[in-house]
Protein backbone atom coordinates (compact mmCIF):
# COMPACT_ATOMS: atom_id res chain seq x y z
CA UNK A 1 0.00 0.00 0.00
CA UNK A 2 1.56 3.31 -0.96
CA UNK A 3 0.92 6.10 1.24
CA UNK A 4 0.49 10.12 0.27
CA UNK A 5 1.12 12.73 2.92
CA UNK A 6 -0.75 16.45 2.45
CA UNK A 7 2.01 18.73 2.12
CA UNK A 8 0.30 21.01 5.05
CA UNK A 9 -0.94 18.77 8.36
CA UNK A 10 -0.85 18.57 11.65
CA UNK A 11 -0.15 21.50 14.28
CA UNK A 12 -0.69 25.19 13.24
CA UNK A 13 1.91 27.90 14.47
CA UNK A 14 -1.10 29.20 17.10
CA UNK A 15 -1.88 25.56 18.48
CA UNK A 16 1.85 24.99 18.51
CA UNK A 17 2.35 27.71 20.51
CA UNK A 18 -0.48 27.41 22.70
CA UNK A 19 0.49 24.00 23.48
CA UNK A 20 3.88 25.43 24.77
CA UNK A 21 2.30 27.95 26.53
CA UNK A 22 0.41 24.68 28.59
CA UNK A 23 2.98 23.36 29.42
CA UNK A 24 5.14 26.25 30.41
CA UNK A 25 2.04 27.24 33.24
CA UNK A 26 2.28 23.38 33.93
CA UNK A 27 5.96 24.02 34.56
CA UNK A 28 5.57 27.26 36.68
CA UNK A 29 2.92 26.32 39.01
CA UNK A 30 4.48 23.21 39.97
CA UNK A 31 7.57 25.74 41.04
CA UNK A 32 5.25 27.80 42.57
CA UNK A 33 3.14 25.56 44.15
CA UNK A 34 0.10 26.14 43.53
CA UNK A 35 -3.27 24.89 41.09
CA UNK A 36 -2.91 24.98 37.29
CA UNK A 37 -6.32 25.30 35.34
CA UNK A 38 -7.12 24.98 31.74
CA UNK A 39 -9.91 26.78 30.78
CA UNK A 40 -11.99 23.79 28.16
CA UNK A 41 -9.56 22.11 26.33
CA UNK A 42 -6.17 24.21 25.11
CA UNK A 43 -7.16 22.63 21.59
CA UNK A 44 -9.78 19.99 20.37
CA UNK A 45 -7.47 16.71 20.95
CA UNK A 46 -7.31 14.16 23.56
CA UNK A 47 -3.60 13.55 22.21
CA UNK A 48 -3.11 16.92 23.19
CA UNK A 49 -4.95 17.08 26.57
CA UNK A 50 -4.51 13.92 27.84
CA UNK A 51 -0.90 13.82 28.68
CA UNK A 52 -1.53 17.69 30.66
CA UNK A 53 -3.93 15.86 32.45
CA UNK A 54 -2.47 13.18 33.64
CA UNK A 55 0.95 15.50 34.38
CA UNK A 56 -1.14 17.78 36.64
CA UNK A 57 -3.26 20.12 34.83
CA UNK A 58 -6.95 20.72 35.87
CA UNK A 59 -9.61 21.13 32.90
CA UNK A 60 -12.43 23.83 34.52
CA UNK A 61 -15.32 25.49 32.97
CA UNK A 62 -15.99 28.04 35.33
CA UNK A 63 -13.70 30.34 37.69
CA UNK A 64 -15.47 30.05 40.40
CA UNK A 65 -15.58 27.93 43.97
CA UNK A 66 -11.89 26.70 43.05
CA UNK A 67 -8.65 28.06 44.88
CA UNK A 68 -7.26 30.63 42.78
CA UNK A 69 -3.84 29.40 40.59
CA UNK A 70 -2.65 29.19 37.10
CA UNK A 71 -5.28 29.37 34.27
CA UNK A 72 -4.54 28.66 30.86
CA UNK A 73 -6.89 30.29 28.03
CA UNK A 74 -7.57 28.03 25.38
CA UNK A 75 -6.71 28.58 21.98
CA UNK A 76 -10.26 29.31 21.07
CA UNK A 77 -10.29 32.28 23.62
CA UNK A 78 -13.21 33.01 26.60
CA UNK A 79 -15.68 35.84 26.90
CA UNK A 80 -14.14 38.97 28.06
CA UNK A 81 -17.01 38.15 31.19
CA UNK A 82 -15.16 35.27 32.17
CA UNK A 83 -11.23 36.68 31.69
CA UNK A 84 -12.61 39.74 33.57
CA UNK A 85 -13.58 37.19 36.49
CA UNK A 86 -10.39 35.32 36.45
CA UNK A 87 -9.00 38.48 37.14
CA UNK A 88 -10.99 39.55 39.94
CA UNK A 89 -10.31 36.30 41.52
CA UNK A 90 -6.89 36.79 41.66
CA UNK A 91 -5.79 33.89 38.99
CA UNK A 92 -2.61 34.34 37.25
CA UNK A 93 -3.36 33.92 33.14
CA UNK A 94 -0.86 32.71 30.99
CA UNK A 95 -3.39 33.51 27.66
CA UNK A 96 -2.60 30.71 24.91
CA UNK A 97 -5.35 32.72 22.57
CA UNK A 98 -4.53 32.21 18.57
CA UNK A 99 -3.36 35.27 17.19
CA UNK A 100 -6.27 34.59 14.90
CA UNK A 101 -8.55 35.01 16.99
CA UNK A 102 -7.62 37.48 19.01
CA UNK A 103 -7.90 39.76 16.05
CA UNK A 104 -11.40 38.52 15.29
CA UNK A 105 -12.57 39.98 18.62
CA UNK A 106 -10.90 42.73 18.51
CA UNK A 107 -12.72 43.59 15.50
CA UNK A 108 -15.82 42.75 17.25
CA UNK A 109 -15.29 45.15 19.64
CA UNK A 110 -14.31 47.64 17.29
CA UNK A 111 -17.13 47.69 14.75
CA UNK A 112 -19.61 50.30 14.55
CA UNK A 113 -22.01 48.44 12.92
CA UNK A 114 -24.38 45.22 14.12
CA UNK A 115 -22.21 41.93 13.77
CA UNK A 116 -22.78 38.74 12.17
CA UNK A 117 -21.08 36.12 13.99
CA UNK A 118 -20.78 33.39 11.07
CA UNK A 119 -19.80 29.80 12.75
CA UNK A 120 -21.33 26.67 14.39
CA UNK A 121 -23.21 27.48 17.84
CA UNK A 122 -21.63 26.29 20.87
CA UNK A 123 -18.26 25.76 19.52
CA UNK A 124 -16.20 27.45 22.15
CA UNK A 125 -14.60 30.40 19.71
CA UNK A 126 -17.76 31.35 18.66
CA UNK A 127 -18.66 31.07 22.56
CA UNK A 128 -15.69 33.67 22.71
CA UNK A 129 -16.52 35.67 19.81
CA UNK A 130 -20.36 36.24 21.23
CA UNK A 131 -18.74 37.36 24.64
CA UNK A 132 -16.65 39.71 23.13
CA UNK A 133 -18.70 42.89 24.74
CA UNK A 134 -21.76 43.95 22.41
CA UNK A 135 -24.70 42.07 20.89
CA UNK A 136 -23.99 40.00 18.32
CA UNK A 137 -26.44 38.08 15.85
CA UNK A 138 -24.91 33.91 15.11
CA UNK A 139 -25.75 32.71 11.99
CA UNK A 140 -24.66 29.01 10.94
CA UNK A 141 -26.41 28.63 8.35
CA UNK A 142 -28.52 30.63 5.35
CA UNK A 143 -31.89 30.69 7.28
CA UNK A 144 -30.25 31.98 10.64
CA UNK A 145 -30.56 35.27 8.58
CA UNK A 146 -34.16 35.56 8.06
CA UNK A 147 -35.06 36.92 11.00
CA UNK A 148 -32.53 39.62 10.73
CA UNK A 149 -34.09 43.20 9.97
CA UNK A 150 -32.89 44.87 6.73
CA UNK A 151 -29.58 46.64 7.42
CA UNK A 152 -25.93 46.98 6.94
CA UNK A 153 -23.97 44.31 9.02
CA UNK A 154 -20.24 43.49 9.77
CA UNK A 155 -19.49 40.02 10.15
CA UNK A 156 -16.55 37.76 11.73
CA UNK A 157 -16.11 33.81 10.39
CA UNK A 158 -15.24 31.54 12.84
CA UNK A 159 -11.76 30.69 11.61
CA UNK A 160 -12.42 26.89 11.24
CA UNK A 161 -15.60 27.49 9.65
CA UNK A 162 -16.44 25.62 6.25
CA UNK A 163 -15.89 28.14 3.29
CA UNK A 164 -18.81 26.46 1.15
CA UNK A 165 -21.61 27.28 4.09
CA UNK A 166 -19.94 30.97 4.53
CA UNK A 167 -20.56 31.73 1.06
CA UNK A 168 -24.20 30.27 1.13
CA UNK A 169 -24.83 32.84 4.02
CA UNK A 170 -23.74 35.31 1.24
CA UNK A 171 -25.51 34.44 -1.13
CA UNK A 172 -28.60 34.51 0.79
CA UNK A 173 -27.64 37.89 2.61
CA UNK A 174 -27.46 39.38 -1.06
CA UNK A 175 -31.25 37.69 -1.66
CA UNK A 176 -32.59 39.06 1.30
CA UNK A 177 -31.46 42.70 1.15
CA UNK A 178 -28.92 42.77 3.60
CA UNK A 179 -25.63 43.80 3.27
CA UNK A 180 -22.73 42.43 5.01
CA UNK A 181 -19.08 43.82 4.87
CA UNK A 182 -16.66 40.57 6.01
CA UNK A 183 -14.20 41.91 8.27
CA UNK A 184 -11.95 38.45 8.04
CA UNK A 185 -12.21 35.33 6.37
CA UNK A 186 -11.53 31.41 7.07
CA UNK A 187 -8.04 30.88 9.03
CA UNK A 188 -5.35 30.68 6.68
CA UNK A 189 -3.86 27.63 8.05
CA UNK A 190 -7.35 26.28 8.33
CA UNK A 191 -6.81 26.81 4.01
CA UNK A 192 -3.85 25.29 3.80
CA UNK A 193 -4.79 22.49 4.96
CA UNK A 194 -7.46 22.03 2.91
CA UNK A 195 -5.64 22.99 -0.35
CA UNK A 196 -2.91 20.76 0.71
CA UNK A 197 -5.48 17.62 0.80
CA UNK A 198 -7.32 18.72 -2.49
CA UNK A 199 -3.99 18.93 -4.18
CA UNK A 200 -3.09 14.96 -3.43
CA UNK A 201 -6.97 13.44 -3.84
CA UNK A 202 -6.75 12.79 -7.33
CA UNK A 203 -4.16 10.19 -6.63
CA UNK A 204 -5.39 8.26 -4.12
CA UNK A 205 -8.54 5.50 -2.95
CA UNK A 206 -9.10 7.32 0.25
CA UNK A 207 -8.12 9.24 3.43
CA UNK A 208 -6.95 8.49 6.65
CA UNK A 209 -7.57 11.96 8.82
CA UNK A 210 -5.40 12.07 12.11
CA UNK A 211 -7.01 14.02 14.53
CA UNK A 212 -10.42 14.43 16.69
CA UNK A 213 -13.98 14.22 16.25
CA UNK A 214 -14.75 17.68 18.44
CA UNK A 215 -11.87 19.16 16.48
CA UNK A 216 -14.14 21.70 13.16
CA UNK A 217 -11.17 22.00 11.48
CA UNK A 218 -10.16 18.34 11.49
CA UNK A 219 -14.02 17.25 9.96
CA UNK A 220 -13.96 19.59 7.62
CA UNK A 221 -10.79 17.66 6.27
CA UNK A 222 -13.24 14.70 6.14
CA UNK A 223 -16.03 16.01 4.33
CA UNK A 224 -13.59 17.54 1.94
CA UNK A 225 -12.43 14.27 0.92
CA UNK A 226 -15.90 12.94 0.85
CA UNK A 227 -17.25 15.54 -1.59
CA UNK A 228 -14.49 14.89 -3.69
CA UNK A 229 -15.67 10.71 -3.59
CA UNK A 230 -12.99 9.32 -1.54
CA UNK A 231 -14.17 7.46 1.52
CA UNK A 232 -12.33 9.18 4.58
CA UNK A 233 -11.17 7.39 8.06
CA UNK A 234 -10.94 9.90 11.27
CA UNK A 235 -8.63 7.96 13.52
CA UNK A 236 -7.20 9.39 16.70
CA UNK A 237 -4.49 6.69 16.94
CA UNK A 238 -2.92 4.25 15.25
CA UNK A 239 -4.78 1.10 16.62
CA UNK A 240 -7.80 2.78 15.97
CA UNK A 241 -7.27 2.81 11.64
CA UNK A 242 -9.92 0.41 10.34
CA UNK A 243 -8.94 -2.62 8.71
CA UNK A 244 -10.52 -1.74 5.37
CA UNK A 245 -8.10 0.92 5.12
CA UNK A 246 -5.28 -1.68 4.44
CA UNK A 247 -6.81 -2.65 1.33
CA UNK A 248 -6.58 0.32 -0.57
CA UNK A 249 -4.24 1.07 -2.80
CA UNK A 250 -3.11 4.14 -2.21
CA UNK A 251 -3.96 5.96 1.39
CA UNK A 252 -4.04 10.09 1.56
CA UNK A 253 -2.66 11.10 5.42
CA UNK A 254 -3.58 14.66 6.43
CA UNK A 255 -3.99 16.01 10.22
CA UNK A 256 -6.35 18.75 11.57
CA UNK A 257 -4.63 21.55 13.15
CA UNK A 258 -5.17 20.45 16.68
CA UNK A 259 -3.29 16.90 15.90
CA UNK A 260 0.46 16.61 17.23
CA UNK A 261 3.06 15.68 15.38
CA UNK A 262 4.00 12.06 17.03
CA UNK A 263 0.17 11.07 16.31
CA UNK A 264 1.06 11.23 12.83
CA UNK A 265 4.07 9.54 12.64
CA UNK A 266 2.71 7.11 14.68
CA UNK A 267 -0.80 6.78 12.28
CA UNK A 268 2.20 6.89 9.16
CA UNK A 269 4.35 3.89 10.39
CA UNK A 270 1.42 1.95 11.40
CA UNK A 271 -0.02 2.82 7.51
CA UNK A 272 3.62 1.89 6.18
CA UNK A 273 4.33 -1.30 7.79
CA UNK A 274 0.69 -2.40 6.35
Amino acid sequence: MRVIAADSLGFCAGVRNAVRIAWDALRRAEREGVPCYIYGDIVHSRAVMDPLIAAGAVRIGSPEGIEPGIVVIRAHGIPDGVRARFQELGFAIEDATCPVVIRSQRLVRESMRPVIIIGNAGHSEIVSLMGSGKDCFLAGCPDDLLSMPVGSYDAVVQTTFSRPMAEEIARKADEIGLSIRFLNDICPASMERRHALEAILPEVDAVVVCGDSTSRNTMELVSLSEQHGRPAFLVSSPSSIPGEVFSSGTIGLTAGASCPDTLIEEVRRRLCDG
